[in-house]
């Protein structure tokens, strides 16, 4: 009984109390620019937020409703822009992308990250890419 009234009382229990691998903080990354009505893909280096942030999971999962998760997401971000070439006439082929500049661990704000989880293949390109860039 002591226990069950422990494990209620904390209501969880950490995952770990140590890092896994590397906290939430700003990585480099390659991201793939392109729309449908421009013929090329363009690829940026920029740095996007990633790494671990310490969740709480309730032991009687069933009993209890669940706990907020968190991910690591921006705490600030600027956005750059770059201008695809050879876009259709009348089609904006301005493409802007994140720059991370400090990350936080938080709940997953979509104004301004991607939310969902991991793709299969998330830098491909379905136009040929183009080797340089034309940053605004």
């Amino acid at each position: 009984r002591l226990l069950l009234w422990l494990l209620l009382s904390t209501g969880g229990a950490r995952a770990s109390r140590e890092p896994l691998q590397p906290l939430c903080r700003p990585i480099n990354a390659t991201l793939a620019a392109e729309k449908e009505a421009c013929p090329v893909c363009i690829t940026v280096n920029t740095t996007i937020c990633a790494g671990y942030c310490p969740t709480k999971m309730r032991v009687l999962q069933a009993v209890l409703p669940p706990l907020p998760q968190v991910v690591c997401t921006y705490r600030e971000v600027r956005f750059e822009s770059i201008r695809l070439p050879g876009c259709l006439p009348g089609v904006d082929p301005v493409v802007s992308f994140p720059v991370a500049l400090s990350c936080r661990c938080g709940p997953c704000r979509r104004s301004t990250s991607d939310c969902g989880g991991p793709r299969d293949h998330p830098l491909t390109c379905d136009h040929p890419q183009l080797p340089g860039l034309l940053f605004l």
